[in-house]
Parts: structure tokens; sequence; C-alpha cells
């Protein structure tokens, strides 16, 4: 079968092929239907809606890169984090090359439990909201103050 593409895009089972008279070129007749679905895949397909969905990929490809990036980064920052926390509780030696993040993470949340459940904690100093004088108050002991609590120096006026 000649041009089974267009066949196919026609819906056509075979295109008719008409030969010309007085050695005219052989041509194919379309109906009004063929030539509008015809129509329709040409704009579809024009080259400036092409650009636009060119454009358009190209800018989800950029998100896409950003986005993949970001993540990235995020990745790194929480495994660095992760990592200093299995550092700074001891737990290296619980920790193998095999260990997945979730793991680590699951073993930390494992050694705080144990630190919940634990009796050996800081001892806090009782507040009671009052503020407590260690020292006798200096100002007792100024002149100006002692006008007023030694009365034995001034007369009585009756």
């Amino acid at each position: 079968m000649k041009y089974p593409k267009l066949s196919a895009f026609f819906g056509l089972a075979v295109l008719n092929i008409q030969s010309g008279f007085f050695g005219q070129k052989a041509h194919a007749r379309l109906d009004e239907e063929q030539l509008q679905k015809l129509e329709d895949h040409m704009a579809q397909e024009s080259g400036e809606n092409l650009q636009t969905q060119l454009t358009a990929l190209q800018e989800k490809y950029d998100a896409l890169v950003t986005s993949n990036t970001n993540l990235q980064t995020e990745k790194e920052g929480l495994q660095n984090a992760v990592t200093a926390a299995i550092e700074l509780n001891g737990l290296t030696t619980e920790v193998t090359a095999d260990t997945t993040p979730s793991q680590a993470v699951e073993l930390l949340g494992t050694k705080c439990k144990e630190y919940g459940a634990s009796n050996n904690r800081h001892s806090f100093t009782k507040n009671d909201g009052k503020e407590k004088e260690e020292k006798e108050d200096p100002s007792a002991s100024y002149e100006h103050n002692q006008v007023m609590t030694d009365k034995s120096k001034f007369k009585t006026i009756l």
C-alpha cells in the first residue's frame, strides 16, 4: 500500500489515486471532511504553536532542574545534620556504611527515648519568684537614711 501514514491519518483503508488523462500526473481526491482534518492538523502543528510548546517545555525543564538542585542541597543538609547528631550522641559505632538515613533517624529517636526515660538529669534550682537578699542593704548605713530611723538626735516638739 502506498502512503500508509496518510491513509491512517485520514482513517481510510486505502488512499485512492486517480490517474490523469492524456499523460497528466496521478492525483488523489479529498472530500471536505478530509480537507478539514488536514487543515486542523496543519494548524495544530504550525511552527508558531510548536515554538510556544517548546518554550513551555523549556520552562518546565528549567523549573524541574532548579527543583532537583534544591532537593539535592536539602538532602545533603539533612544527611550532614543526621551525621552530626549521630557523632554528637556517640552512636558512630552503631552506624555502618549500609545504614540508610531513615535507620539513622530511628537510631537517634531511640536514643532520645532513652534520654527521656533516664533519671540522670540536671537539677535546676527552684524559683519561687521572690528575690532573696543575700547581703544586707548597704543603703541603711547612709547618713541620710539614718536621719529617718534614728530619731534620738532630734528634739521632740510638743
